[in-house]
Parts: structure tokens; sequence; C-alpha cells
């Protein structure tokens, strides 16, 4: 059980403790999303004993009741990232767990410690991969519908995306192939398993390096919920392009957003650069998918590019004021509300066709 020190097996040693390490942090950090993180950490746990095993390069004859365990662990390496991903999100997973992923954990227990036959092993190895790519495609899912809930929620997405997990993900199809091609091809072993050896000791080293950024650079996500209920214990649901299409405008609605949008502007809200639909709702005494209705409907936008139409307008406004000769162009735009760099130049950009600098260039070329 000696290691022998080469580049890739001091690559597994950085991932396992890092993984270790990481994991440890999720389960200690104090944070309202404690639970996403502790599911997270148990992850990361489980990853790094699978490395554990092979760096020790252990002998476990197959069948054997260490090798039985470590099956049975390994089946909650997917159900984990898929109740990580939906408690971050605050949306419900529980009927998924309760009605397939338990029943289905049970009889694994059943097949692997009762029946216990090798005629059954490829079987249960064969749903478990069908398995974690419905899990898996779940989660892709859900991160695509995300994008559209967050511009209806949120006026800044900075440390607020979850498309990282998106590489998480495809890294773990690529074990799931790497496994298949191992075990079902049947390629011969000296041909095909030092290369899918060394590949998968990267593909580990980058998983956990890419969590571990993210935990530091979107620390934010780690720390709370993405949504929160309302007041009413409900989730809020963007409304969809076709139901906004044939709704009929009434009167009464469209004086309404009007009235919003006076107040938006007169109390000059927007410059909360922290602003969602939920602090603005309670700022205006409106329910939010009231709120968010009047937006989608008569704004013909969501809520994220609603707000920021108003910051662009007042950093238009104050870079002609002598506030411009004081502060920077960044300066300027954290006055009108924006937090982020990025979508202050993307926001600006996108609905005026200059780059803040060209447009105030053409301010001075003009007096």
């Amino acid at each position: 059980m000696n290691i022998e020190l080469s580049f890739f097996s001091i690559l597994e040693l950085l991932t396992f403790s890092g993984a270790l390490m990481l994991g440890l942090l999720f389960f200690t950090m104090k944070s309202a999303n404690k639970k996403a993180n502790i599911f997270l950490g148990v992850f990361l746990w489980i990853f790094s004993l699978s490395i554990f095993v092979d760096l020790l390069d252990y002998e476990i004859e197959e069948g054997d009741i260490f090798d039985r365990i470590l099956f049975l662990i390994s089946l909650c390496i997917a159900p984990l990232l898929y109740m990580y991903t939906y408690q971050t999100i605050n949306r419900p997973y529980v009927k998924m767990l309760t009605y397939v992923f338990i029943p289905l954990f049970l009889v694994y227990l059943i097949i692997l410690f009762i029946i216990n036959t090798e005629e059954v092993f490829w079987i249960i190895d064969l749903i478990e991969y069908v398995i974690e790519i419905i899990l898996f495609v779940l989660i892709l899912k859900k991160l695509r519908e995300l994008k559209s809930e967050l511009n209806d929620f949120y006026s800044e997405l900075e440390n607020k995306r979850l498309s990282w997990i998106k590489t998480i993900i495809y890294i773990s199809f690529a074990f799931i192939v790497f496994d298949f091609v191992e075990g079902f091809i049947g390629f011969e072993e000296e041909m095909i398993d030092p290369y899918l050896d060394s590949i998968s000791i990267v593909l580990s080293f980058i998983l956990v390096y890419w969590i571990a950024y993210n935990g530091f650079s979107q620390s934010e996500i780690f720390k709370t919920h993405l949504f929160v209920r309302d007041s009413e214990n409900q989730f809020l649901e963007s409304l969809k392009e076709d139901t906004i299409s044939n709704y009929e405008i009434c009167p009464e609605d469209q004086k309404r957003f009007e009235e919003v949008t006076i107040i938006i502007e007169e109390e000059k809200l927007y410059a909360n650069s922290e602003l969602n639909l939920r602090t603005l709702s309670e700022s205006l005494q409106i329910k939010e998918k009231e709120l968010s209705k009047l937006i989608n409907i008569h704004a013909k936008t969501n809520f994220y590019h609603f707000i920021n139409s108003f910051r662009v307008a007042e950093f238009k406004r104050l870079v002609q004021t002598p506030m411009a000769q004081q502060l920077s162009i960044l300066g300027i735009a954290q006055e009108a509300g924006f937090s982020s760099k990025s979508t202050f130049y993307n926001t600006f950009k996108t609905l005026e066709g200059v780059t803040p600098k060209q447009y105030e260039l053409s301010l001075k070329k003009s007096e």
C-alpha cells in the first residue's frame, strides 16, 4: 500500500486533501444555506473517499463487503448534487427522494447483501448509470429555467449564477462514460486503463478546484438561498412569453404600472444596488406576483432589465453633472445603483449600443 510519487499521484493527493478540507468547510460554515452546504460537503467527502481508494491502489475483490459498501456510497453522488442544487434555489426535492431514490436504494441493498449474485451486479450497475443520467439531466434542465427566474427576481446577477454546476455534471458524465467503457465495452485493460485513469485524475482535480474557486468567487451562493418564499408561502413563478402575448392589457393595470414607475423614479429606489423583487414590492406595498406581472406585461421585459434601465438613465444624467469631474465612470455607475462592473458595461452596451467610455467621449465632443 505504498504510494509511489509521480505527477498523477501528487495530483491525486492534492485532490483528495482539497476535497476533504473543502467538505469540512461546508460542514462547519454558518449560513442560511446550511442544509445545501451539507449536501455539497457529503458529496465532496464521498468523492474524496473514492480518490483515497484509488490513491492507495487497494485491491478490492468484486462482491466482497467493502466493495458492496463502496458501491452503496457511490449511489449517493448524483442525488446529493441534485439535492444541493434544488436546496440552493429553494425548490422541493423530497418527493424525488421519497418515491424514486430511497426505494431504489432499498432494492440495491437487498440485491447486494441478500441476493449477492454476480449475475445481477451488471444490471444494477446499468440502473445506477441510468438514474445518474436522469438526475443530471434534471439538474441541467432546472439550471436552464433558473436563468429566467433570476432575471425576474434580481436586479444584479453577479455571484448568483449556478452555471458552474454544469462543469461538475459534465465531468460526472465523463466518469460514467469511462466506467461504461471499462465495464461494458470490454477493451483490453492494458490498452485503455492507463489513459482513462490519467484523464480521470485530471478531471477529479478540476472538479474539486472548480467547486473551491466558486466557493470563494461566488460566496453569496453558499451563504443564502437564491430565492425565498413570498408572504403567501408560495414560490414566485416567471410569466411565460405566450401568457404575456395573450394577456389583454386593461387601463387599470396600465395606470398602476405608470404609478409604480413614477415612484421608482422619484424615490430613486433603483439606486439600491441590492434591490430585488422582494424589497421593491415591500417598498411599493404591492404583492410580488402582481409587480412581476406588471413589469413583464407593460414594460415587456424582466425585472433585471427593467431596473437597470433606470440605472442607465441615471448614469447618463450624472455623467453630465459636476460629479463626472470627481468620480470615475465606475464610481458614477455605483451612484446610479450598479454594484458590478460587468453588469453595468453589458447593460449599457445593450441599451445604448456603445460603451460607457464611448458615450462619455461623445458628450465631450458635442460640447
